[in-house]
Order: C-alpha cells, then structure tokens, then sequence
C-alpha cells in the first residue's frame, strides 16, 4: 500500500471511529436519561425545535428543576473527551509503529553492516515506499558483497603475483650468481666454458629483462596508463611481418608455417606496435608449447560481419577443458609437469588478451584437450570508411 493511501486510510479511521463510538454512547446516555429524568416536563413541541430560543428556555428550566442533570451532561461530555483521546492515540501509534519498525530495522542493518557483516537480508515493509527503500538497501548490500569479494579477490591475486614475482625473479638471479662464481672461481677454465658460462648469464638477464618489460606493460594496462597510438592500417601486412620474424625459428624446430590471409586488405584501427607484441605471444606460445611430432602452424585471416579476424592454429599440447579460461591470468603456465622447461613468466596472454580489448577486439582459446593443439583467434573491427588515422588514444 502507498504511504499516501496508508496515511488517508487511518485519517478515516480517526474520524470515523469516534464519531460511531461517541454516537453509541449518545444513545445509551438518551436511553438512561430518559429512564432517569422527566423529559416530558420539558414541553418539546415542533414550534420549541424550530426556534431556537423557546428550546434553550425549555432546557433551562428543566435542569433547574432538576439540577443533579447536569452531571449526567458533564460525564456524557468527559467520555466523549476521553474516546477522542483514545482513539486518536491508539491510531497514530499505530501509524507511528509501522513506521519506526521499519526505519529502526534499517538503521539496525546500517549497525551490521557498519561492523563488516554483510550475510543478511534486508526484510520488506507492507508500505511502498519503505519497501522500494527496503530493496534499494539490500541492493547495496548485495553490491557491497561483490565489492569486498572482488577486493578479496585483488588482495589474492595481489599477494601471489608478488610470489610469483619473487620466484620467477629469484630462480634466473640465483642461477647467474652461480656461474658468476664459477667464473671466478676458475671452473670455467677454457674459452668454451666461458663462453657457454657467459652465454647462460646472459640468457638468465634476458628473463629477468622480459620479465620487468612484462610486468611494467601490466601494470601500466591495469591502470589504463598505458597510450595506444592508434592509426589505420592492413591487420595482414602486420601478420605478415611478424611471421617473417618467426619463419626460421619455426622451420629450425621442424614446423611449417602456413599463411591463408587472402588477397583482401584487412585496415584496422591499431597501435602496431602493441598488436604486434600480442602477436608475437601467440606465435612464441606455438613455438614452445610444441610437441616432438608437431608439424604445421596454420594462420588464417578473414573478415565477417565488419570485424577482422586472424586465427592461428597448431597442433602441439594444447590446453585442458579445465585450464582454458586460467591462461590469462598472471604467472599462470599450464600443467608443469609437461611445460617445466619451458621459458616464459605467465604473463604474456594476459598481456595480450588486455591489449585486444584495449583496441575494442577480442581474443580467445580454443583446444579439444591435451596433445590436441590449441587455436588462437583475434577479433578487431574494421576501420570505417576513410579510416582515423594517427588517432591518439591515451587512456582507450
């Protein structure tokens, strides 16, 4: 019911209820005096009811003759007082009382969840109003449970990447402070072993170089500080450029890259410098995550319903039904027992997925399990007509 119509309904109430309570009592005090006094004296003609006067001179006549009538009168007149009174107390503590309880259940959920408790619902009122305030409040404690799970979430999430960063750090630094002390020790006695002992330690700097470079791009990409340069450009020529730099890794490690990017431009608004970097993960994550029967890696460009896809395709590990969704997070490497020697922080599809959508695209996985290869899939829209060239986007 709606607190206006709630209001007019006991505003009735507290007119009508004592007009019928002081009625009744009007009969019964008629009843009595009649019983008790003799009315009849009083000589009440049709004429005496019409004219005022003559019925107040009736009336003041009757009680001098019978003076002990007007403290009959005076009890009727108290208890009309009186059921006015009541009444009107009994209907607005009533209105007050529906009203206090919801407001003190509302500030008693304010209390609660002023202590951090927030596993409790917010109960209704039969009024509208109150109850529209009732619902909008167990909102906002449903919103600040998702809050604090999520803030949870980030402190988790916060606490392992400082781990992970500690191991991923720790492992390559310690490495190179033991050849480091071979060298000086003389263990590497002959120009082989100095070479190979040099090589090493530059190969660790290079992971702890890959590693800062990654968590710097992440940090800036959390915080949305990171500036894209956006200008429009063919997807394909990018692909391209980017497969050349990767054509002999792969044909050393006994893969053959196949291209079908077609013949049509695929013009994109991108940063190419960022897109790139996303596209060199997804070819590094082909070259690693190969099996020894691994043989071909197929790239695929086309368009459909204005967007630009690119789709590269192996045949080496795969992914586990499980683990799909997991790869983007930070730090994360699929099973170790089968990727422990594989090089890598964990942070490059991360990396790569927040860019895509950075340039309003998409990038997912897809893979029927392990040993059964993985497919990667870009999604950008296309540029409009005329393109946006060197459109500068700082916070995108």
């Amino acid at each position: 019911m709606k607190l206006r119509q709630k209001f007019s309904f006991y505003n009735f109430i507290l007119i009508a209820a004592p007009i019928l309570l002081i009625g009744v009592l009007s009969v019964l005090f008629i009843v009595v005096f009649i019983l008790k006094f003799p009315v009849e004296e009083m000589q009440i003609t049709r004429t005496s009811l019409i004219n005022p006067l003559v019925l107040t001179k009736a009336a003041a006549n009757f009680f001098t003759n019978n003076p002990t009538a007007i403290t009959y009168i005076f009890i009727w007149a108290v208890m009309c007082i009186i059921i006015c009174v009541i009444t009107n107390t009994i209907i607005t503590g009533r209105i007050v009382s529906t009203l206090e309880h919801s407001i003190h259940a509302l500030r008693s959920n304010v209390d609660t969840i002023r202590d951090g408790n927030l596993n409790f619902e917010v109960m209704g009122s039969d009024i509208d109003e109150i109850d529209d305030l009732c619902e909008g409040f167990d909102s906002m404690r449903r919103a600040l449970i998702i809050s604090r799970d999520h803030e949870n979430q980030l402190k988790h999430e916060r606490n392992m990447l400082i781990a992970d960063i500690s191991h991923d750090l720790k492992t390559p630094i310690t490495s190179i402070k033991g050849y480091i002390d071979g060298i000086n020790d003389g263990i590497a006695d002959t120009p082989e072993k100095l070479s190979k002992y040099l090589n090493t330690i530059k190969s660790k700097a290079e992971l702890i170089d890959e590693l800062v470079s990654n968590l710097s791009m992440f940090a800036k990409l959390e915080v949305s500080s990171l500036e894209f340069n956006m200008t429009t450009g063919d997807l394909r020529e990018l692909v391209f450029d980017v497969i050349d730099s990767f054509r002999l890794d792969f044909e050393h490690n006994g893969i053959q890259l196949e291209s079908e990017l077609g013949n049509e431009p695929l013009y994109v608004n991108i940063d190419g410098e960022k897109m790139r970097r996303v596209f060199n993960n997804l070819f590094d994550n082909a070259l690693k995550y190969r099996l020894p029967e691994s043989k071909t890696v197929k790239v695929k460009g086309f368009l459909d319903d204005g967007n630009a896809y690119i789709v590269i395709e192996d045949d080496g590990m795969g992914i586990a039904p499980k683990e799909i969704d997991l790869v983007y997070d930070s730090f994360y490497r699929a099973d170790n027992s089968r990727s422990s020697h594989i090089k890598g922080n964990g942070l490059g599809l991360g990396i790569a997925k927040k860019i895509t959508e950075k340039h309003r695209g998409r990038l997912w996985l897809r893979s029927e399990g392990l040993n059964k290869g993985t497919t990667a899939t870009v999604c950008i829209p296309i540029a409009t007509h005329g393109g946006d060239h060197d459109e500068k986007n700082t916070n995108n």
